[in-house]
């Protein structure tokens, strides 16, 4: 029997809503990963939105494959 390992992803870019990742205009989108750990994936991501702070309309998402 195989063991299916989740895989955290991190995406990021500019919406139009940013508290809704659906509406990321896909064209500054950016993907970083995998990490098999959320942990690490969260933290990733908690660093590109610092990163990014004064622009409101970027946001970066912790997604699974």
């Amino acid at each position: 029997m195989s063991k299916t390992t989740n895989r955290y992803w991190v995406v990021e870019g500019t919406h139009t809503d940013p508290n809704d990742k659906d509406t990321m205009d896909h064209s500054t989108e950016k993907e970083y990963g995998p990490y098999e750990d959320e942990m690490q994936a969260t933290g990733v991501a908690k660093g590109l939105i610092q990163k990014s702070i004064d622009d409101f309309y970027h946001r970066a998402w912790v997604i699974m494959k």
